[in-house]
């Protein structure tokens, strides 16, 4: 029997969290977190596409901004990734800066939970501190830009809904085939109406939604490592609390899993073997800003945001011309186009930037156009 059924089986029964969390993170079975000797979960040859392997041009994007920002400051930044997964992002970052990598990070962290990911990421990259988690990485000195990809949108989430007019919450028990199925139940932790409360979230009668109470904490607990000035940029799918549980928009929730590069709508079958995802309430991570000391930020969808720093110039020189393009320039196009367009990523992720101190004050001006007779 799978590893995580039979947990949830010994357990008897749990909260859609905690099936979330076994099923990601369980040491021996997780998704994320399982020995792998092949492809890992993201990218062309895993399960699905994230923004950092999609195109080199996001990440060279993120490099010219890191060179921009350490310049504007005078020294050079420590960089952050959380939740690395196998280095291919920190890798094509660190290939970008090049040379230049001395003037603009002076150190560089990554936290990955994956033991098996841990060790590519250290294959690939050089003279980076690879850690399990942040909070085991030595404080930082100075300026910081921390970095996070799909990293909030996979922690665990509680599945609720409104029957008969009364809160109910989603658990998971085993069943008598071997598998897994739903089950409804009152609220698992008086935090979820808490949660509710402090966010201001109504449902509807037969309304799915998927919350992440302790999200605002994890957020701000990243924040505070950073000290006193910073730079956090966070991609992720998602939105603000009043669309992402509007009924009329979304009734079923945002809950999918992921598999081959194709939705999965059985988030149970097949534990361990399936990516889990819910959309991010970014109301949270501001709200964990603000706890941290830190300013809440603005969000933009990706595309914005990567035009407004630059990647229209790292397209190749003959799109600018008019030129024709050779098989491998049309590939690299198509590649950027999923990025920048508004539709797909271009619109569907969002960055939230977010900073105190000093290197706020930096980015703010290296995020505001110059005015058109400039």
């Amino acid at each position: 029997m799978n590893a995580i059924v039979t947990e949830v089986k010994r357990r008897g029964r749990v909260s859609f969290a905690t099936f979330m969390e076994l099923a990601l993170y369980h040491p021996q079975a997780g998704y994320y977190t399982r020995p792998r000797t092949g492809p890992g979960p993201a990218g062309a040859c895993g399960d699905f596409l994230t923004a950092p392997t999609a195109s080199p041009v996001f990440a060279r994007t993120i490099g010219t901004l890191v060179q921009q920002l350490a310049a504007a400051l005078g020294e050079a930044v420590t960089f952050v990734e959380l939740g690395g997964g196998e280095g291919m992002f920190l890798e094509a970052l660190l290939a970008h800066l090049g040379t230049q990598r001395p003037a603009a990070v002076r150190r560089v962290v990554v936290a990955e939970a994956g033991a098996w990911a841990r060790a590519r990421i250290a294959e690939r990259c050089r003279d980076v501190e690879v850690v399990a988690g942040l909070a085991k990485a030595r404080w930082p000195e100075g300026p910081v830009v921390l970095f996070a990809s799909e990293l909030y949108d996979a922690l665990p989430v509680h599945r609720i809904t409104v029957q008969d007019g009364a809160l109910a919450e989603f658990f998971v028990e085993a069943d008598e085939r071997g598998g897994l199925r739903w089950r409804l139940g009152e609220p698992s932790a008086p935090g979820i109406l808490t949660y509710l409360g402090d966010c201001g979230i109504s449902l509807v009668e037969g309304q799915v939604a998927e919350i992440r109470p302790t999200a605002r904490e994890v957020h701000a607990a990243h924040l505070r490592w950073c000290g006193h000035g910073g730079l956090a940029l966070v991609l992720d799918y998602g939105h603000p609390g009043r669309r992402l549980y509007d009924p009329r928009a979304r009734r079923g929730g945002s809950l999918v899993g992921y598999r081959h590069h194709a939705l999965v709508a059985d988030v149970l079958g097949d534990p361990g073997e399936t990516d889990i995802t819910a959309h991010v309430n970014f109301d949270d991570l501001e709200r964990g800003a603000a706890d941290a000391g830190w300013e809440r930020g603005v969000l933009r969808p990706l595309g914005s945001f990567l035009t407004m720093h630059g990647a229209l110039a790292l397209l190749p020189a003959r799109v600018a011309g008019g030129e024709p393009l050779s098989p491998d320039e049309w590939g690299a196009l198509g590649e950027v186009k999923r990025l920048l367009l508004p539709t797909g990523m271009g619109s569907d992720l969002k960055v939230l930037a977010q900073g105190r101190g000093r290197p706020w004050q930096a980015y703010q001006r290296l995020a505001t156009s110059p005015p058109a007779d400039a």
